[in-house]
């Protein structure tokens, strides 16, 4: 899983019955800075279905692969879903000090 903030959506004309009402969102992962005190991006972005209504800008946790497809259909082996926005972030705390 990573933390990531929702930076797009992604549309499209057509696709998969199965993905007919799933939103796509395109999600930059984000770190802590060098400093502590706040966050940067890796520069890696991933498309992620979302059934939770997310949002840009919104930071989020992305499962991948098996978790991915659990979030999607549990149980279910035969989701082709490899990244799903699983929490939408409220806050965040940490006991560490820079």
């Amino acid at each position: 899983m990573i933390r990531a903030r929702v930076i797009g959506e992604v549309w499209t004309t057509r696709k998969a019955p199965r993905f007919a009402s799933d939103k796509w969102l395109l999600v930059a992962e984000i770190v802590p800075d060098r400093q502590g005190t706040g966050i940067r991006t890796t520069g890696r972005v991933v498309v992620a279905t979302d059934r939770l209504d997310a949002g840009v800008g919104d930071e989020v946790i992305v499962s991948f692969g098996s978790g991915a497809r659990n979030a999607v259909d549990p149980g279910n082996r035969d989701v082709l879903v490899d990244a799903a926005v699983v929490q939408v972030i409220d806050g965040t705390s940490t006991n560490e000090s820079p």
